[in-house]
């Protein structure tokens, strides 16, 4: 649905008061499961430095990833359903996305780490030069967000689960 539509909706103008109080309490209600968030090692933060890196066109991730992740290292996405190891993952980005977006580029934009679980939103943009999920090669240039949720074993990354916001890449592709 546009966002519009709930900008300009008076439902949500009259329940905004009582969610934003229901978020506010239950984001301070204690849980048991529950870890106070804290910044990222320097040893953690260098980890993420060097893992993000091979996403960016021009690195090299087969060789970036093999020192930031176990060798049995998922990648998955759709909560799991879909998921790529360490070589898939290297495939589709040094014989796919790269080719298509030689000036890709992911940044880490806020780190918060509890426990073994390291939780990252970051922002990838690029320029594709052919067609990406169907729009073609305008000279436009994207900007993303995404969410990863990396799980840490022995300095290295383990198990990862990630969301980006290719729907936002595609309209911003096509937006006249």
């Amino acid at each position: 649905m546009p966002r519009h539509v709930f900008a300009n909706s008076n439902t949500l103008r009259a329940t905004w008061p009582a969610l934003a109080m229901s978020l506010a309490l239950s984001a301070t209600a204690p849980s048991a499961h529950a870890q106070a968030s804290q910044p990222p090692s320097k040893e953690v933060a260098a980890l993420l430095a060097q893992h993000y890196s091979g996403y960016a066109a021009g690195s090299n991730p087969k060789a970036i990833f093999a020192q930031t992740t176990h060798a049995n290292w998922s990648n998955c996405s759709a909560n799991g359903a879909r998921c790529q190891s360490r070589d898939e993952l290297v495939g589709l980005l040094s014989q796919g996305l790269h080719k298509l977006v030689p000036d890709m580029k992911w940044e880490i934009l806020d780190t918060l780490v509890s426990g073994d679980t390291v939780i990252v939103r970051g922002q990838g943009s690029g320029t594709p030069v052919d067609t990406l999920f169907g729009a073609p090669a305008r000279g436009k240039s994207f900007q993303i967000m995404s969410i990863d949720i990396h799980t840490l074993k022995d300095g290295k990354i383990a198990h990862t689960h990630h969301l980006e916001d290719w729907v936002s890449a595609l309209a911003q592709l096509t937006e006249p």
